[in-house]
C-alpha cells in the first residue's frame, strides 16, 4: 500500500498530474481513520465514485480507481487468487 506521497508519485508518472487533492481525500491526515476506511473499500466504490467525479472530475474518478487498485494490488487475497488462477479446477461429476 503506498504513501500519501507514493500515490501522488504513482500519478505524475502515470498522468503527468499530482491529484493531490484526490489522494489528500482519501489518505491525508486530517481524514479520519474510518471515513479513510469506507473510502478505500472496494463494496463502497459505487457509492463514492460520483461524489469523486463531482469533486475531481472524470480524471480524478479513473485516479481514485487507480488509487483502490495500487493499494490492493500487493494485499494478501490477491496474492492467494495470483496463485488460485495456476490450478485447475476439478472435475465435477
Amino acid at each position: 500500500m503506498p504513501t500519501l506521497k507514493g500515490h501522488i508519485k504513482l500519478s505524475v508518472k502515470r498522468t503527468g498530474k499530482e491529484f493531490r487533492e484526490l489522494h489528500e481525500w482519501m489518505d491525508g491526515s486530517s481524514v479520519g481513520y474510518r471515513d479513510r476506511i469506507e473510502r478505500h473499500k472496494i463494496p463502497n466504490i459505487q457509492k463514492f465514485s460520483p461524489i469523486v467525479e463531482k469533486k475531481f472530475g472524470k480524471d480524478g474518478l479513473r485516479e481514485y480507481l487507480q488509487h483502490i487498485k495500487d493499494d490492493y494490488s500487493n494485499h494478501i487475497i490477491l496474492r492467494i487468487i495470483k496463485r488460485l488462477k495456476g490450478l485447475k479446477e476439478p472435475d465435477i461429476d
